[in-house]
């Protein structure tokens, strides 16, 4: 295992040269952290460090009753995956990006792909994408991926866009549609499929249609029971 540290953030790990670097933590519709787990589970892979700081939430997670840690690194056949179980505090964000970039910079990594997401009114479960250098942008409309041309890229996503490029490091950020905050597993199968087509990997997104039809049927039977109720009387 190697340190890297800054100043209130340390990642140890083991070494894992020219690899792609994904970087799923959670934000709206938890985009990130689901494809993250799907990834884990689909591709097998191994977890090689983890990232640690005294800013962190006191939080442990739970995986088939064995505790970890909730910010971790895994690894597979030339691909990399920072992947998070909470929220990164916006005062740790700094140094969390400059971390995981000098991290990215020793390892000679090939890019980095961020997972994040953006409201919209109306979901077609498309995709979108933006990048650090037009290269980068370029690659994004030959795989027919809609660029975002305005706003804001936020949290860790925003930080590591910028921080990469100060490093030449190709960097994307991919964009799923969500309504809400609330998960959303559909969203993030519509992300699976384009990571599929950028990486030349094959991971099957079935699972995520699953389980958001699970939580599409329950929000039904929800709405059904509410607009069944008889309604409350009014006391005076």
């Amino acid at each position: 295992m190697v340190e890297t540290e800054v100043e209130c953030c340390k990642i140890i790990s083991e070494e894992v040269e020219d690899a792609v670097v994904l970087e799923g933590s959670p934000n709206l519709g938890l985009i990130g952290n689901i494809i993250g787990w799907l990834l884990v589970e689909e591709l097998n892979m191994k977890q090689v460090g983890h990232i640690s700081s005294k800013y962190f939430p006191p939080l442990a997670v739970l995986y088939n009753g064995l505790a970890i840690h909730p910010f971790r690194i895994y690894s597979t056949e030339g691909i990399v995956l920072f992947l998070s179980d909470f929220l990164i505090p916006p005062t740790v964000t700094y140094d969390m990006a400059n971390v995981m970039t000098d991290w990215m910079e020793r390892n000679n990594s090939k890019e980095l792909i961020t997972l994040n997401s953006t409201i919209v009114r109306q979901k077609t479960n498309g995709v979108a994408g933006a990048a650090n250098s037009k290269e980068s942008l370029e690659r994004l409309k030959e795989l027919e991926v809609p660029i975002l041309p305005f706003g804001n890229v936020s949290g860790l996503s925003g930080s590591l866009l910028t921080k990469t490029a100060t490093r030449n490091i190709p960097a994307s950020c991919l964009f799923a549609e969500v309504l809400n905050q609330y998960p959303d597993p559909r969203a993030a199968a519509s992300v699976v499929n384009v990571l599929n087509r950028m990486m030349d990997i094959d991971v099957n997104a079935e699972p995520l249609i699953k389980e958001a039809e699970e939580i599409e049927a329950r929000l039904k039977e929800l709405a059904k029971h509410v607009q069944g109720e008889p309604e409350s009387p009014i006391y005076m």
